[in-house]
């Protein structure tokens, strides 16, 4: 048995946090939200996708933000996506850089962390 690829991870959010996370996801980081499969479309929360990521969001009640397991997001310009979550009002940490990235951290409206990693190659503005 071989484990081939990661197929989505899936986030709490607390009851009737849709907006804020389509907020946060869609308008900020820049996922787009899919179609849910008929059997679970009443559910609230939603899919997600970027790219080869799936996202799905779930309601969790009573809400625990994921503090310690989190994403970690490949982007294409940290420096530019930091400056846009700072400009929406979310902090944006640096964080120990794996060799070869440049990593950041934030957390989406409800307290979930999110790594967010750039191929040092791939930096083209200056830190």
């Amino acid at each position: 048995m071989t484990i081939l690829s990661l197929q989505h991870i899936n986030l709490p959010i607390p009851p009737d946090g849709d907006k804020l996370a389509r907020e946060f996801y869609v308008s900020l980081l820049g996922f787009e939200e899919i179609e849910r499969p008929e059997s679970i479309r009443n559910r609230k929360g939603g899919w997600f996708s970027a790219g080869s990521v799936n996202l799905h969001l779930s309601e969790q009640d009573p809400f625990v933000a994921n503090k310690v397991g989190h994403p970690a997001f490949v982007v294409d310009d940290i420096v530019k996506l930091a400056e846009r979550l700072r400009d929406a009002d979310y902090n944006v940490s640096d964080d120990a850089t794996f060799v070869g990235y440049i990593r950041k951290t934030t957390h989406d409206p409800f307290g979930n962390r999110v790594e967010l990693m750039q191929p040092e190659d791939m930096v083209q503005h200056k830190l």
